[in-house]
């Protein structure tokens, strides 16, 4: 064995690689082979490997081709351009692109089926926190395309990432230090066919731009005040917690005046549609601070304004498979204000050749104000002219702000050996601090016409005050020492990793209890809009008899930690350029500790049920991963890999308290005995890539998962609440194909078909798993298919990229098929989510080098989605067509 300053040679290779990528990317020029290149002494000609890529778009695709083609492990890859051409505004949507994935509730993704438990998120690497309570994973929405570079999805384990890997790890890059001055700013307009419809709103709604809260939605500092002293808010509360200092009389005036303190501005009404609008700019540069040193910025900032109507049929069945009943029904219809506002700065120092540090600022905030009405009929109004009428105005901010800093050094005096470190702390928070329910007793004529209404006082009106804060910090390093042997480069990495987080998440539930009913003389009072019937005069006059009612309960609040310590080694061997050889292990030491909390702040012992003990997590164990790469010809190459990981619950899945599912509107418990998910991996790829830079892979993937993390309804629990529960056994297989084809084969290059191109992919494969009924669940079927999975899916894009560089366009068609959305119970069938059959266009025409103009049109076929159990609709909305004009200019 010999030492051999090797490294060198092979940054400089990647180095020319990459400059030939970018310089496509720029000119949209074609590269050949051919091309006259003169590397210098130190860089053989025989080691560049050039691929031929004419094309605008075609250019990005087989960039992102190559990038996937070098990696150690089976990934796939996406650019920044190939988003912009499926006209795709976030990462969610654009990753519903990609081989084997799928999009859940326009926010989710999963991979080869899984659901999103069984994959991870990373921003420029580090991990960061979700800002949703009811999910482990960063809701992909909030990235909007603008700022991101490029989509990696690692979809076969390795030492250097989290063993918490299922599916597939998806890392959102954001766009990096610019080679040289740019600036690019775009505009759009969009418009739905639902914007026909009017616009649900109410006057406390955020009428700004900014769609923030402007505090009138807090819950009142009185009310805290009155807690702290007396202990409660209601007169009992009042009277016991002054020692009888204060008569009853007077703490119901102070109840009352405390009722007085909430908004109750929150009335329900219509008004035209406003179209939605958008735009970003960014903005970059770099100097030369001296011969060897150069430092660069790049800045970019994104905003969203739109309101989404939207129409949705909710109904919850009973009785079995022979006889169905309909339980509760809801037609609801409103409208889902967003807000988005997202901004970065990344700045980078260079340092000759060798050193290069990084920072990332990343901002996010997304603001929801979500007001409906629902039809409501139970079993016992069915088909009778009385109804419910059930008002909601669900109000959130979610904010994530980011912060890292990342250095990678080459280090020629020891061996060219590699060294890169990293360090990030993140916060996200979500804030509603005023969702409002209340429920009208409505009459109705025989076209469903309304004839009366009274406010329902036996379901009084509630306020949900919740908020939750989770912080993170994620730091690590790695070491890479190259050895070069007689026919094989080999190199040795290892690394430490830490991740920490804590979490707080509250709630606090108001309602107005009224004693006042329709018969009584004040009784035509309760027909009245919500902020007429709950007015100063009526409150404090005592029109009502209302009493302000503190609602929360021991199973909704709670506090959380975790740590996990990891350390990793690895080798990555490359014999001769024909065998590639990586093998890695990987330990982790992981500790979480979820205490649900009492409203008075004191660790609630779920009636007696739980020990202290089972709200700890403590496991520790080894995590081995290896996969070999044959690179059977110039064009073509075979992949094999192995890995154990693991997919632990998330915070709230361990903490028996409630939440609620932010989209279905289900209710969810937590469950301190569940167990982590250990998983055994397998894949096989075999990958085509050609000189003219189009490609096909043929893959297929097992996963054999002990101890499977279910969402299961239970048997005592009326209406759709659910729990989380460990399957038995359960495991995934499939099969993958990929291709990019250009179409100059039918009738030659010179022909119009040589800009024409088609990207396509599809998934084939099934799943399994076994649930045992226990006291709590009762499952229809034992054995089935896990919970989110589809046994295929589908992608298919043709695009057009004109040879005179003045138009582009692109057809992109996406479809899953069914999926479990929960199990069954008691003889019903499980409950299924129906294809969605996705049919986008987007067309872009360039007039000047800096300017372009682009027409989208989303769901042209007008799909919607639907659930269905025995044979009925069990859940459906309509999402409406969607049209975009965006305006671009660059610099």
């Amino acid at each position: 064995m010999k030492i051999k300053p090797s490294f060198t040679a092979n940054k400089l290779h990647l180095a020319v690689i990459s400059a030939i990528s970018a310089a496509t990317i720029f000119t949209a020029q074609p590269v050949f082979a051919n091309d006259d290149v003169d590397p210098g002494e130190d860089f053989p000609i025989e080691d560049i490997e050039v691929i031929k890529i004419t094309g605008r778009l075609r250019t990005s695709a087989s960039a992102a081709t190559e990038e996937r083609r070098e990696q150690i492990n089976v990934a796939d890859i996406m650019g920044a351009e190939q988003i912009s051409r499926t006209g795709d505004s976030d990462a969610a949507a654009a990753l519903r692109r990609v081989t084997g994935l799928t999009l859940k509730d326009g926010k989710f993704i999963y991979v080869r089926g899984l659901g999103e438990r069984y994959s991870s998120t990373s921003l420029n690497g580090a991990k960061v926190p979700s800002p949703d309570p009811t999910r482990n994973v960063v809701p992909l929405d909030m990235f909007p395309s603008s700022i991101i570079e490029s989509l990696s999805v690692q979809k076969s384990a390795s030492a250097s990432k989290p063993a918490a890997f299922g599916g597939g790890h998806v890392d959102i890059r954001t766009k990096a230090i610019p080679a040289d001055f740019f600036f690019k700013a775009s505009i759009s307009g969009r418009y739905n066919t639902n914007d026909s419809d009017d616009t649900y709103t109410y006057n406390g709604g955020s009428d700004d731009w900014m769609g923030k809260d402007d505090g009138t939605r807090a819950m009142p500092s009185s009310i805290n005040g009155t807690i702290n002293q007396f202990g409660g808010i209601s007169p009992i509360d009042i009277v016991t917690g002054s020692n009888g200092a204060i008569d009853y009389q007077t703490a119901q005036a102070m109840n009352r005046d405390l009722a007085l303190d909430i908004n109750r501005d929150m009335a329900i009404k219509t008004e035209s549609t406003s179209p939605g609008y958008s735009g970003d700019i960014a903005i970059g540069d770099r100097w030369d601070i001296t011969d060897d040193v150069v430092f660069g910025v790049l800045s970019a900032v994104s905003y969203k304004n739109q309101a989404e109507n939207y129409t949705k049929l909710d109904v919850e069945l009973d009785g079995d498979a022979n006889e169905v009943q309909i339980e509760n029904a809801k037609d609801v219809v409103g409208t889902d204000s967003i807000v988005q506002m997202s901004g970065m700065i990344n700045l980078g120092l260079e340092i000759g050749y060798d050193h290069k540090i990084e920072t990332y600022t990343t901002y996010l905030r997304d603001t929801s104000d979500d007001v409906s009405i629902a039809l409501e009929e139970t079993i016992d109004t069915i088909g009778e002219p009385n109804a419910l009428q059930v008002y909601n105005i669900d109000y959130e901010e979610r904010t994530l702000i980011s912060n890292q800093i990342k250095g990678q050094h080459f280090i020629d005096f020891l061996w060219d050996s590699e060294f890169n470190w990293m360090y990030s702390d993140a916060r996200s928070q979500r804030k509603a601090p005023n969702e409002l329910s209340y429920t009208y007793n409505v009459v109705l004529d025989d076209n469903n016409q309304l004839l009366s209404r009274n406010l329902n006082t036996q379901d009084a009106p509630k306020y949900v005050y919740s908020r939750l804060e989770d912080d993170s910090t994620n730091y690590s390093w790695d070491y890479t020492l190259p050895v070069e042997f007689d026919n094989a480069i080999v190199k040795f990495t290892g690394g430490y990793e830490y991740y920490d987080r804590t979490r707080e998440s509250y709630a606090t539930r108001l309602g107005f209890d009224v004693g006042l009913s329709p018969t009584d003389p004040n009784g035509d009072i309760l027909s009245d809009d919500f902020d007429d019937i709950f007015s100063d005069s009526n409150i404090s006059d005592d029109i009502l008899d209302i009493e302000l009612k503190d609602a929360s309960t021991d199973t909704e609040d709670y506090v959380a930690a975790e740590k996990n310590d990891a350390a990793f080694f690895m080798i990555d061997a490359d014999f001769d350029d024909v065998w590639r050889v990586y093998a890695g292990v990987r330990y982790e030491d992981f500790r979480r500790t979820t205490l649900p909390i009492t409203p008075e702040g004191e660790i609630s012992d779920e009636g007696g049920r739980y020990e202290l003990t089972d709200y700890v997590i403590a496991e520790d164990d080894w995590f081995p991963s290896a996969t070999v790469t044959w690179k059977q010809t110039d064009t073509t190459q075979w992949r094999f890999g192995a890995s154990k990981t693991i997919v632990r619950p998330d915070l709230r899945e361990v903490s028996p308290v409630r939440f609620q599912d932010p989209v279905t509107g289900f209710d969810f418990f937590g469950n301190p005995e569940l167990e982590s998910s250990s998983i055994n991996n397998f894949d096989a790829r075999w990958e085509y890539y050609s000189d003219e830079g189009n490609n096909f892979s043929v893959g297929a993937f097992y996963k054999d998962v002990a101890a499977p993390i279910e969402p299961i309804q239970r048997i005592s629990e009326a209406g759709r609440q659910l729990k989380f529960y460990n399957a038995n056994s359960g495991y995934v297989y499939g099969l993958e194909t990929e291709f990019l084809q250009n179409l100059d084969f039918i009738a030659g290059e010179d022909s119009v078909w040589s800009e024409f191109f088609i990207v396509g992919n599809l998934t084939l494969g099934d799943s399994e798993i076994e649930i045992e009924p226990n006291g709590e669940i009762d499952p229809t079927n034992e054995t089935r298919r896990m919970t989110g999975h589809s046994q295929w899916v589908a992608n298919m894009q043709l695009s057009y990229d004109a040879d005179n560089e003045l138009h582009a366009a692109t057809l992109v068609y996406n479809v899953f098929g069914e999926r479990i959305a929960y199990g069954g119970r008691g003889g019903l069938d499980d409950v299924y989510e129906q294809p969605f059959h996705s049919l986008d266009f987007t067309y872009s025409f360039f007039p000047t080098d800096g300017m372009s103009l682009k027409f989208k049109a989303k769901n042209l076929l007008g799909e919607k989605t639907e659930y269905d159990q025995q044979d009925n609709i069990v859940y459906a909305k309509e999402p409406g067509r969607e049209f975009t004009l965006q305006f671009s200019y660059q610099y």
